[in-house]
């Protein structure tokens, strides 16, 4: 008897190839038999009829090895957006190795936390002793290497410190990493070098894996900031993926053709080259990330404390509205007018307000508020800066070299879905809504729609028997009303849920039933195969 047998379905097997009609036998965890009509008996019947059954979406993009400690993390958003795979350890930061930096609101202990995240090994028996609502595969961050040779600040390092780079970066590849992931707007990544970049590089390319980088700029530096990247990968022979592809800055309108003709001509000459995207305009990153690096290179808790200081803050000010080549903060990009909170929890009365609303309440100007709540919030604050263009996103969107990443994490139990603010909608939509994209603007079919969600990036990142409908694969495989599938989150209302997702298995256990989680965790770790 199989566990489960998925009837009357339109399969899309996650190749590319047409869709067929087949039923769909799993037992322990694995596809087992594809057949017109499977008779033998199962202790579940789910009945297809009228959806679609293609492989679990793959997200290659999260930063859920941050959620990985809370009791309360279930993924359920992700897992109502169809997600069975996170991509995490991205932007150049995993939890492991820890280097001085604990967050209290982890969920866990310092002591846990640190001895969680001794080293890679150790980060890795860690997961796989959580219930995992998605299966979860990591990059090695860049900065935690860097951070844990060099601490927070610049330098250049050493031959003996570019040595214990390439130990670490070794050893989390020995661990099970997909390769690694730089941040290259935040401490400590940011004041790596493009050499150091490239030992590091060289290390995870002899061992199989891939770099994906959230380059140095994303608007006035685009293009500079994207050549380095190439030149990473020229220099190592490792394959490029650019984390969140897009064009900040709305007075940069129409420069995606630009980006995609550079990356396209580089590909001819023979490079491996991908990106990720989130089919949203608005981007997040922590709001202490936007002050310039040059005054957060002693750490978290010691710039916390020079936001207090009149003096360092006019300084910080001018230079986030006067040397954007230098660093271009998104306060600069989208103006404190465009600059969203999007998690503050000490001050919960700010969360879904901009920061020129938040002046406007307190009586401070825009940069003084900006900082005092980073003081009341420890330097915790997220933060949404609406920047970018519409054109852009779908020109980046239409390409076949670009799948999908939603940039966020892990939730823990189901949020009211009428909260507002404190969220972004691509942590509970980014899939639906890029299939809607791709629905309403006819940009490509759905079997090239899937693909890029499944057998793609099981291919680009080793993902083993993952992302294909195949007989001896994982049983991960999402069930959906094309047609049906509709994102309802928005930035005012992001914990809104999606329509359209039917079921979700992960390794065969049903963790999303009529569109709702089941309280079922079936996730485990997935570690890199070649």
């Amino acid at each position: 008897m199989y566990d489960l047998v998925i009837k009357n379905g339109t399969v899309i097997d996650g190749s590319g190839s047409k869709r067929f009609r087949n039923d769909i036998a799993v037992k322990d965890g694995i596809i087992v038999k594809l057949a017109q009509n499977i008779e033998e008996g199962a202790k579940e019947v789910i009945d297809a009829r009228g959806l679609f059954v293609s492989p679990g979406f793959i997200d290659t993009h999260t930063h859920s090895d941050s959620t990985v400690f809370s009791d309360r993390t279930t993924g359920y958003n992700h897992l109502e957006d169809g997600v069975t795979t996170e991509l995490a350890g991205q932007c150049g930061t995993m939890a492991a190795p820890y280097y001085g930096d604990y967050n209290p609101a982890c969920g866990v202990s310092e002591e846990e936390y640190k001895e969680a995240c001794a080293s890679y090994r150790s980060f890795f028996d860690y997961v796989s002793g959580r219930k995992l609502g998605t299966n979860l595969a990591f990059f090695a961050g860049q900065g935690n290497i860097r951070g844990k040779v060099m601490g927070y600040g610049p330098g250049e390092p050493g031959e003996s410190q570019l040595e214990e780079m390439r130990r670490l970066m070794a050893e989390a590849m020995e661990a099970g990493c997909l390769g690694f992931s730089t941040g290259l707007v935040y401490t400590p990544s940011v004041f790596a070098g493009t050499r150091e970049l490239i030992e590091i590089a060289r290390v995870a390319k002899s061992m199989g894996g891939v770099y994906t980088t959230h380059i140095r700029g994303e608007g006035l530096t685009l293009i500079p900031s994207i050549e380095e990247a190439l030149e990473i990968g020229r220099a190592s022979g490792i394959p490029v993926n650019i984390s969140h592809i897009k064009v900040i800055g709305h007075a940069l309108e129409g420069k995606s053709q630009e980006v995609i003709e550079l990356l396209e001509k580089n590909m001819k000459d023979g490079m491996v080259i991908t990106a990720d995207q989130y089919p949203f305009t608005g981007g997040s990153a922590p709001l202490l990330s936007q002050i310039p690096p040059k005054y957060v290179t002693h750490g978290r808790e010691q710039a916390v404390k020079d936001l207090k200081d009149p003096h360092i803050r006019e300084k910080m000010l001018y230079s986030i509205m006067n040397e954007p080549q230098e660093f271009e903060s998104n306060i600069y990009s989208a103006g404190f007018e465009g600059s969203l909170i999007a998690g503050a929890s000490k001050t919960p009365q700010f969360v879904g307000k901009t920061l020129s609303q938040i002046a406007e309440m307190t009586g401070k100007t825009p940069f003084d508020a900006c900082c005092d709540l980073l003081i009341e919030n420890d330097g915790f604050v997220q933060g949404i800066y609406l920047s970018q263009n519409e054109s852009d996103m779908l020109a980046f969107l239409s390409t076949p070299w670009v799948m999908a990443g939603s940039d966020w994490s892990d939730y823990g139990a189901p949020d009211d879905p009428e909260k507002q603010g404190g969220g972004h909608p691509r942590g509970m939509a980014t899939m639906v809504r890029r299939l809607e994209l791709v629905r309403s603007h006819g940009l490509y079919t759905l079997e090239q729609a899937v693909y890029r969600l499944t057998g793609m990036p099981s291919e680009v990142y080793g993902l083993g028997m993952r992302g294909f409908i195949k007989e001896g694969y994982a049983a991960d495989i999402t069930i959906f009303d094309y047609d049906g599938l509709k994102c309802n989150a928005d930035y005012e209302h992001p914990f809104r849920r999606n329509d359209g997702i039917k079921y979700v298995l992960v390794n065969g256990k049903t963790a999303v039933k009529d569109g709702r989680f089941q309280n079922v965790f079936g996730g485990r770790p997935v570690k890199m195969e070649r």
